[in-house]
């Protein structure tokens, strides 16, 4: 739905009292679904009002009748803007110039909102009517309301569409004073709806705002100047007044500008639907149209008495002759025809229909040529009308002719001891007859015919045998036996027929006779057919997901009938869980398999574990009034049955513990097994150092989660740094924690295995090294200097260890034989060149931490021999 913004409109100086408005009307129009364009006619004075006054839009209110609440507020455009015309445009009178402009808006009505069924209304206020008119008090003051009524959209959940009728386009023609005025304001409905007029007072509006708010019902008419009613908006002899064919007629006696309002209102079914109205004016002049034209009518060369019915033969001529007069010179003249008491469109029938007459005393002549055949059986009732072209308009004259043709009349074909109604009970297979016999007093030759409202008889096996057929009467038995096959009794097993008589004639008639047939068949007994699970007993089974439910459905019928065999899930589509079950049909008996292999890749046993499926039985037979046996069996379903995985460290033993010295690597592998061939996920759960957890993410023990099926497996690496090992003489634990998950939907099993590292300082064994003692520094760069390979692990290729956690090396000191410190270094990587030292035996000390190590240098200026 559309929502616009209210639109505040403020007092201002010199434009509440702007002049403009004659009169206006609202109309409604269905697009499609629900979409509909709402229209606002206004009609503006284009002589007498304020060119400001003009609007480029309008906020039309939309109200619910049952309780005044308004439900939208639609914005309105203009779209057009055209002048009124005259009937005869050469009767401008400069006084009088109206302009018709269009203001409209789709909405959207949904039936969530405007389903009541009292309907709804729309409602627009607007200041302020001409000064210049006669009949209301301070008209310069006086506001109109815009008001329409529309039913519901919707009426018991089925779409109700409507548009408003449409008014005739207006005229801006005046009245002269004394004469006849007429004008037709008559609607057209798109719906075919009936519409009753009725004159009905205008609407008032504010005073205070050039475009109030507009209130809800009930809106208060206009003030009349004394003397002045509903009756006689228009004074006159008659007053205005509206028939119920839309036409307006008044003789006023009064001069002046005079607003009037009109209603018709909307019936469909005899209920009133809708309803708008139209307020407008007219302006009585002092003028003289002339004298007005005088009709006669002569058949036969006799002219016409009006008290008469001129009876025509059927072979005798059928032209009438219109004789037209006028005592004004330079006359357009023209006739017309309709009919009273029938529709038609008599315009082709009149030959010529506009002709001049040049002198006063000249006859103009017009044909009128009857058809063959009468509009209705009875006289034809035809107004001949005739028009000259006065201001402002056609002043007439109207001629009544009562016209009977022969072959209209005759006498009604009757069916031979008529009962009206004929009351017939059978059952299923029973056949039926009744004679029928038409006559008729004319001899005309006879139809006799079965129809029906809803259905055809004929494709129910009806019929109608005929026996005579000669002029003025016809025999024909009907006959029925009413079979299953062609009926359907599950809404109804009441049948009405009627037998319809009707004549032959040269010219279509209506005259006929009828006899109502009301059958009621009454359907043979039907035993309901039995429906069985074949090997599934229970009616209420758990089953796992991973197994496989199936079993057969028989359906049985012991009247031998044709059986339907289906299945329905309560809440839930037999395609979303892959459950197998196809529908059957069969005589007497039919079977169908079910299979249900349950899988975790339908089946989300947190959102639905019990499955309620209905197993049915429909037969049918007696005419669509069918047997249903049915059978419901409740479906539990359970995860699926799981082994839990088998976790271990390859050459270890659950909970053993390993010892890991630092700064070396220690590596084991750690496996898992799944029995059910699941997918495994195997991760390092949880460490523990020294009792308290470390994050695995945080420090690196490069394993990884790794994921298979059936079998997984991953290396464990580590190197452990020296701050795992806690001060001299004390131990460090790790505990290390592996889970393996499978992945068993609903039933996941897991496996953990644990075992501890024991991280310990490697000792520091000095007295397993025998470090290299001999140096020649004679320069050709063999054995020039003295220097100790450190290392960290005792097979390795080296001197002496460069130590462990607490004993790292921290300096060496070479001494002479002496006892003088000749060298010193506390870079693991030194070189003592032993330069300028003579040769002979050297003495040094390696300090660690917490120990020292002694030994010897030899050094020779030259291998010795």
């Amino acid at each position: 739905m559309k929502r616009l913004f209210t639109i505040l409109l403020f007092f201002v100086p010199g434009f509440v009292c702007a002049t403009h408005i004659v009169g206006g009307e609202f109309r409604l129009i269905h697009k499609q679904g629900f979409l509909y364009e709402l229209r606002l006619i206004q009609y503006f004075d284009e002589v007498n009002g304020d060119p400001e006054a003009e609007d480029d839009f309008a906020s039309v209110y939309i109200f619910r009748k049952s309780d005044d609440v308004n439900l939208e507020i639609l914005n309105v455009n203009q779209v057009s803007s055209s002048f009124v015309p005259y009937t005869n445009p050469s009767c401008t009178d400069d006084s009088i110039l109206f302009r018709q402009i269009v203001y409209s808006a789709e909405v959207t009505l949904p039936p969530s909102q405007f389903s009541d069924p009292e309907g709804y209304y729309a409602v627009f206020e607007r200041c302020c009517r001409n000064n210049i008119v006669n009949n209301i008090v301070e008209p310069e003051s006086t506001g109109q309301t815009y008001y329409m009524e529309f039913p519901p959209v919707s009426i018991n959940n089925t779409a109700f569409v409507n548009s408003s009728p449409e008014l005739s386009s207006p005229i801006s023609d005046y009245a002269c004073i004394n004469q006849n005025f007429t004008y037709n304001f008559g609607a057209t409905d798109a719906d075919g709806d009936s519409l009753v007029y009725s004159m009905a007072a205008p609407l008032n509006s504010s005073r205070f705002q050039p475009v109030p708010t507009p209130s809800p019902a009930p809106h208060q008419p206009v003030i009349f100047s004394e003397g002045i009613g509903v009756n006689n908006m228009v004074p006159g002899q008659p007053p205005l007044s509206i028939d119920q064919k839309g036409r307006l007629t008044v003789v006023p006696d009064e001069l002046g500008v005079f607003v009037f309002g009109i209603k018709v209102e909307e019936y469909r079914g005899g209920i009133k639907i809708g309803e708008v109205r139209r307020d407008y004016q007219l302006l009585v002049v002092d003028c003289n149209p002339g004298a007005s034209p005088e009709v006669l009518l002569k058949h036969d060369g006799k002219i016409y008495d009006q008290t008469t019915t001129l009876n025509i033969p059927k072979s005798s001529d059928r032209c009438l002759e219109v004789l037209v007069t006028d005592r004004d010179p330079n006359e357009l003249l023209r006739i017309e025809a309709e009919g009273i008491n029938f529709n038609a469109d008599l315009s082709e029938l009149i030959s010529p229909s506009l002709q001049l007459k040049e002198d006063a005393g000249d006859t103009i002549r017009f044909s009128l040529c009857l058809p063959e055949c009468p509009y209705t059986k009875e006289a034809m009732q035809i107004n001949i009308i005739a028009y000259d072209n006065a201001c402002s308009q056609p002043l007439t004259d109207t001629i009544r002719v009562n016209i009977s043709l022969e072959g209209a009349a005759g006498n009604a074909p009757f069916i031979e001891r008529n009962p009206n109604v004929v009351e017939v009970v059978l059952q299923e297979g029973e056949s039926y007859s009744y004679v029928l016999r038409g006559l008729d007093e004319d001899k005309d030759l006879l139809q006799l015919n079965l129809e029906a409202d809803n259905f055809s008889p004929a494709e129910y096996g009806m019929v109608l045998e005929e026996r005579l057929l000669i002029p003025g009467e016809v025999q024909k038995v009907l006959k029925w036996t009413p079979k299953c096959e062609l009926l359907d009794l599950s809404n109804s097993n009441e049948f009405e027929v009627e037998a319809v008589l009707t004549e032959n004639r040269d010219c279509p008639s209506s005259l006929s006779d009828k006899l109502k047939f009301r059958f009621t068949v009454i359907p043979a007994d039907n035993e309901r057919p039995k429906i069985s699970l074949i090997g599934q007993q229970e009616r209420e089974i758990s089953i796992r997901i991973d197994e496989t439910l199936s079993f057969d459905v028989l359906a049985e019928d012991f009247d031998n009938d044709l059986i339907n065999l289906t299945a329905v899930g309560d809440g839930f589509e037999f395609d979303a869980y892959n459950i197998y079950f196809p529908d059957n049909q069969g005589i007497k008996e039919v079977r169908s398999p079910f299979s249900w292999r349950l899988s975790c890749n339908s089946i989300d046993l947190e959102e639905k574990s019990s499955f309620k499926i209905t197993f049915l039985a429909e037969d049918g037979k007696s005419c669509g009034q069918t047997s249903v046996d049915s059978l419901s069996l409740v479906v539990n379903v359970l995860p699926p049955l799981n082994e839990a995985p088998e976790l271990f460290i390859r050459d270890t033993e659950a909970g053993d513990t390993l010892t890991s010295i630092v700064n070396r690597n220690i590596f084991f592998d750690v496996i898992s097994n799944d029995r059910d061939n699941d997918i495994i996920t195997l991760r390092l759960a949880k460490a523990v150092f020294n009792d308290s957890i470390v994050d695995t993410e945080v420090v690196n023990f490069n394993f990884f989660p790794v994921v298979g099926r059936g079998n997984v497996g991953r290396q464990f690496r580590w190197r452990p740094p020296c701050e795992t090992v806690r001060g001299r003489g004390q131990e460090s634990y790790l505990e290390l924690y592996f889970t393996a998950v499978d992945s068993k939907c609903f039933n996941n099993k897991n496996d953990t295995i644990s075992i501890v590292l024991h991280i310990v300082d490697e000792p520091l064994n000095l007295e397993a090294y025998q470090p290299h003692n001999a140096i020649t520094p004679n320069g050709d760069q063999q054995g020039d200097y003295f220097f100790l390979r450190f290392c960290n692990q005792p097979d390795g290729e080296c001197d002496l260890p460069i130590g462990n956690c607490n004993n790292i090396f921290q300096r060496i000191d070479i001494f002479n034989r002496w006892g003088k410190e000749v060298f010193s270094s506390n870079d693991p990587e030194f070189k003592w060149y032993a330069e300028g030292m003579p040769a002979g035996v050297y003495y040094y000390t390696l300090y660690y931490n917490n120990y020292s190590y002694k030994g010897q240098i030899y050094v020779f200026l030259q291998l010795p021999d």
